[in-house]
């Protein structure tokens, strides 16, 4: 398991840790509870990204890296996947519970996601944004992101590719 704190936001702290195959369930309800109610994405987009727990377990299985974190509790509140690609490292797929977002959660993850990527000497990390989420979009500037282009991902959806360049840490 790979953890990583940060993402100090109103004194609460965020660990993000990478989940394994005996999270999909979680994730599958996860996943549910958040796209199904996702209103800024067409409706077949909304029911594609639900996925179905067996969908996770092949996608952990071909390479996808599903990142996340938990309440005290213990249940998992929020996740995104991770590819790493020929040098580059791709974040998708960020799926935060309603109730917990605001918490720094998505900053944690968004900082985990370039520590990864730096570690493992990728020369960039790259995301796919709604044109509509203005939040987001201010999120990825803050950590360095920088829109580098515009396609139509889904029918009637349009999205912005961030990419930033990787630096050695240490």
């Amino acid at each position: 398991m790979h953890i990583f704190k940060g993402g100090i936001q109103s004194l609460f702290v965020v660990t993000v840790e990478e989940f394994t195959e005996k999270d999909a369930e979680e994730l599958e309800e996860l996943f549910k509870k958040v796209w199904s109610v996702s209103y800024d994405y067409p409706a077949e987009w909304r029911k594609k990204r639900q996925l179905k727990k067996e969908e996770i377990t092949k996608e952990m299985n071909s390479g996808y890296h599903f990142f996340g974190s938990r309440n005290e509790k213990g249940e998992i509140t929020g996740v995104y996947k991770l590819l790493v690609t020929e040098e580059d490292c791709f974040g998708e797929h960020q799926s935060i519970l309603p109730g917990y977002t605001g918490k720094g959660i998505a900053s944690a993850m968004y900082e985990q996601f370039i520590a990864y990527a730096e570690a493992h000497k990728c020369k960039k990390n790259y995301v796919n944004i709604l044109d509509k989420h203005e939040t987001l979009k201010h999120l990825v500037e803050k950590f360095g992101f920088s829109k580098v282009g515009e396609f139509e991902q889904a029918k009637g959806m349009k999205v912005q590719r961030y990419e930033r360049e990787c630096h050695e840490s240490g």
